[in-house]
């Protein structure tokens, strides 16, 4: 990694988890936004991400951990675990005729027409959802998280549609993120191996930067009432989107 570059990536990882401490998400899509931006491999940021997103995840968890749902993190979480290799023996099917570039454009679409949705239909949030739904948002999660590595928005869509308070949002993204770290570090070596753990030392290097950028963040994020949390939630979703989509098309 550029040495040159460990300023501005320190300050991208800040804003990041201020951000994530804020909403309960968003760490991993702003930071690899940014991170791409430098010119930075894939194979370097993605472990780079998972390793440093610890800290802010532990503080968030800590912080808010009176609020957190247990029952549905638990069920939630063995789903994405089942559902995550799927995704991983599904990309290395589909590589030989899709790209990868491909995938995320139709799974940015997919994302863009459910927030869409979200908008204008503008469903109201429940006590409890339908099991056929919790089924759904965390298979859609662990599955695309193996494809693509981007298995937050089915959950943070899932968890949107809650008549939940603002802590207990976040608290629950956090710890569900949080819960699916093992898998992810141990997918993550299987396919990487030895070239993972340089850029590891190195996010956790930055933990008490972003630790501290996730504890403003938590405290910032208490300003929010629930239905700006849902507006911020899907702003970022759709940019987010947007971005799959017109990735490939700015190369």
């Amino acid at each position: 990694m550029p040495q040159e570059l460990l300023p501005l990536i320190g300050v991208i990882l800040f804003v990041s988890s201020l951000i994530q401490g804020a909403v309960g998400f968003a760490f991993g899509l702003i930071a690899l936004t940014f991170l791409t931006l430098l010119g930075i491999e894939l194979s370097v940021i993605v472990p780079l991400l998972l390793s440093a997103s610890i800290a802010q995840l532990v503080v968030g968890v800590y912080k808010l951990r009176e609020h957190i749902k247990y029952p549905p993190l638990i069920k939630g979480s063995l789903i994405r675990y089942i559902t995550l290799p799927l995704g991983i023996l599904s990309l290395g099917y589909i590589t030989a005729t899709i790209d990868k570039t491909q995938i995320e454009q139709l799974v940015g679409v997919l994302i863009l027409a459910i927030v869409a949705v979200q908008i204008i239909v503008r469903p109201i949030p429940r006590d409890k959802l339908h099991w056929l739904w919790t089924s759904l948002a965390f298979s859609a999660s662990g599955f695309f998280a193996g494809l693509i590595a981007v298995g937050g928005p089915p959950i943070v869509l899932w968890v949107m549609a809650h008549k939940w308070t603002n802590q207990q949002i976040r608290s629950f993204l956090f710890a569900s993120f949080l819960a699916s770290a093992p898998i992810n570090f141990i997918t993550l070596y299987y396919v990487l191996g030895d070239n993972v753990l340089s850029p590891m030392i190195y996010g956790f290097a930055f933990s008490p930067l972003i630790a501290l950028g996730s504890h403003l963040g938590v405290k910032l994020g208490h300003a929010f009432s629930p239905e700006k949390l849902r507006t911020i939630a899907f702003s970022i979703l759709a940019i987010s989107s947007l971005s799959s989509i017109a990735a490939p098309l700015l190369h």
